[in-house]
Parts: structure tokens; sequence; C-alpha cells
């Protein structure tokens, strides 16, 4: 069966972030783990070096939602699109539109730096474009979205949440 050309791109997305959540995922545990916490009895880690572990892990954690951004743009674009979905990702978690937002600001950022890749442009830019033009035009575009809807897809994200 034949993938969908925005599956595919998607799941380029998801396998640049496996690793991301393996490393904060082991370092979490392994930080809880070693500092002796009794199960049952919550994760709270005194050890100084144990709590640094602790903490790159969880900013492993936050680089999540902007790496899948960063590669959905990625298998879009090739690499113009890469710094223009990474933003786009910061910008969905700062906000909090969670992975639904990295998801939008991946496709959003891929496909307009795809789209300025078209342009026909002089012979004297044509070096900058991959390089200055395409990313900064497409980190603009994809910034302006999503503080456009960013809000609502963070509500919707708040929504979906189960308590």
């Amino acid at each position: 069966m034949k993938r969908k050309i925005s599956e595919v791109q998607l799941m380029t997305g998801v396998s640049y972030m496996i690793p991301i959540i393996v490393i904060g995922g082991v370092l979490i545990v392994l930080s809880i783990a070693l500092s002796g916490v009794k199960a049952g009895t919550g994760a709270n880690v005194t050890n100084p070096i144990l709590i640094k572990m602790m903490n790159i892990g969880a900013k492993a954690f936050g680089l999540m939602v902007p790496v899948l951004a960063g590669y959905i743009a990625f298998g879009i674009a090739d690499r113009p699109g890469l710094a223009p979905g990474l933003v786009g990702g910061a910008l969905a978690s700062e906000i909090g539109a969670g992975f639904l937002g990295g998801i939008v600001a991946g496709f959003i950022a891929g496909y307009t730096a795809k789209w300025i890749k078209s342009w026909k442009v002089p012979a004297q830019i044509r070096a900058i474009m991959p390089i200055f033009v395409i990313p900064l035009l497409s980190a603009l575009a994809v910034g302006i979205v999503m503080y456009i809807v960013g809000a609502p897809t963070s509500n919707l994200m708040k929504a979906l949440k189960i308590t």
C-alpha cells in the first residue's frame, strides 16, 4: 500500500523525535531509580547529581515538539525547512499547543519553505536562498500563523486532557 505524502512527512518527524523521548525517559527513570525512592512514595530525588540527570531528561522531553515540527518540515522541504520547523515547534510548546501545534507548525513551515524554494530568483541571490532567505521567511510565516492559531490549538489540547 502506497503511503500518502503527508503520512511520510509526519513519520519523518516522529522517527527523529523517538531518540529524544528515549533519552529523556531513560535519564528521568534512572535518576529516580538510582535515588532509592521507594515505589509509591513519589519521585522526590534529593541527590544533586541525580537531580541534574533528571533535569537533563526533562530538557530532552522539552525538545520533543520542536524536533517533531522541525523534521516534519525537513521531510517536506529538506534543509531549508528544518530551522523554521524547529522555531514553529518551539512556539507550539511555548503557547501550550502541544503535539498538535507541533504538527501544524511542521506542515506550515515545510510547505512554506517548499513554496519559497520554487521561486525564480536572480542568480546573485540564489546561493543565499536555502541558508538565509527561505528559512527566514518561512520562520516568520510559521511564527505569525502559530500566534494566530496557537491559542485555539492550546485550548483544544487542554479540552482533550483527561482529568
